[in-house]
């Protein structure tokens, strides 16, 4: 009986000592509390103390993303400077954004047709000292924005910039802006601008002359087809062709595109250290002092004579000076919101604008072949962003792969 009695004693301690069940939301909440989630371990990995991360405790720190910045290869990219994102993004185009491109459009399109009105004002055109105009021009507004009123951080060159190829870079700017400027002032501005267009031949054939580690693959080769119809075709159409503007035009996406193959091998030298305000600066204020001696040579003091007189020429000069620089820098807050991709496409819109503002603005005469000549063009030249963008995916994928 006192056996019995001490067991029965015993049972009911365990019953009264022994949990209770969890309810089905009791169990939930339980194991979320006990398992660890990805997205915290995440969290914690990324706020690590600068301490944590000097003794090897937290995880190592992302290399930034080098350039180059935009796949067009003429006038519009900037290689050695950095983009904002890898990869398309739909969230890019707020509406600041937007409304970045559309005064990029616009102020783009007043500055090609405010060169080919300055120049239109003389028999002979002084389209190197318009260049001048427009290099001394971004060098003054560039020294007000950075270093005055600090809008962003003032950085000096590096000295490893100080190379042969960093000359070679604001010898092809220069004198590509140069050519672009003599074309206005011997051809109409919507003829200038279809030529342009077939800038990615130009790329195409340096960049197999000398960029070894890029390939060209056989779609944008394919796409060359209908740019080079096009520019053929407009040209014959062309009322105001003339062999001197047509070679100058075909000479400045020479130097565009030699301009983004010195920036792809001058990447490591300065895609670190500068962003694209700053070199736009310092390429401007070198190649100014480079273009001067060329300048009093070929034409004399014709920009002291102009802008003296203050008359209408020398209004468009200095209007002209202050949209090549504002133009520069919208392209780079674009480029800075969009990946290389999207901005290449944004590029080929801008064409379009370009050309038919000339057209609305000058009152060009469009015949059949004119507007066949451009179309091919224009579409070329987007299918080559497309042939291009193809072999995005792979180097992406790459660099992530090498990143983690």
């Amino acid at each position: 009986g006192d056996a019995s009695s001490a067991m029965l004693r015993v049972a009911s301690a365990q019953k009264v000592s022994a949990p209770a069940l969890p309810t089905v939301n009791e169990e939930k909440a339980s194991s979320t509390e006990t398992l660890p989630l990805l997205p915290r371990a995440v969290d914690e990995k990324a706020s690590a103390t600068p301490n944590q991360a000097g003794s090897g405790l937290a995880s190592k720190p992302q290399r930034e993303r080098p350039g180059p910045v935009s796949l067009t290869g003429d006038s519009s990219s900037w290689a050695p400077g950095k983009s904002g994102v890898i990869g398309p993004t739909l969230s890019a185009f707020s509406p600041a954004t937007l409304a970045m491109i559309f005064f990029w459009y616009v102020s783009g399109a007043l500055t090609n047709s405010t060169s080919k009105q300055a120049l239109q004002q003389f028999k002979s055109p002084p389209f190197m000292s318009l260049t001048l105009m427009q290099h001394l021009t971004a060098t003054l507004c560039g020294n007000i924005l950075l270093r005055l009123l600090g809008l962003r951080r003032y950085k000096s060159l590096p000295p490893e910039a100080f190379s042969w190829g960093f000359l070679r870079m604001i010898l092809v700017y220069s004198f590509g802006f140069c050519l672009t400027n003599g074309s206005f002032g011997a051809v109409n501005a919507s003829f200038v601008d279809t030529v342009k267009a077939g800038e990615p031949i130009a790329t195409m054939i340096l960049t197999v002359l000398f960029l070894d580690s890029e390939s060209v693959t056989l779609p944008v080769c394919l796409s060359l087809l209908p740019i080079v119809g096009g520019v053929s075709v407009s040209s014959m159409a062309e009322a105001s062709f003339n062999l001197k503007g047509f070679a100058m035009a075909m000479g400045s996406n020479l130097c565009f595109s030699a301009r983004s193959i010195c920036a792809k091998l001058l990447r490591s030298e300065l895609g670190r250290n500068m962003d694209n305000a700053n070199l736009f600066l310092h390429v401007n204020a070198y190649g100014s002092m480079l273009l001067l001696p060329f300048v009093l040579y070929i034409e004399g003091p014709a920009l002291i004579t102009i802008l003296s007189k203050f008359d209408r020429p020398a209004k468009l000069f200095i209007f002209n000076g202050f949209l090549y620089f504002f133009n520069n820098q919208l392209n780079f807050l674009v480029l800075e919101k969009v990946d290389a991709v999207t901005h290449g496409l944004i590029n080929c819109g801008r064409r379009v604008a370009n050309i038919a503002f000339a057209i609305v603005w000058f009152g060009i005469p469009i015949n059949l072949f004119n507007g066949i000549g451009i179309s091919l063009a224009l579409i070329g030249a987007f299918c080559y962003m497309k042939a291009k963008q193809m072999s995005i995916p792979a180097r992406v994928s790459g660099l992530h792969y090498r990143q983690a």
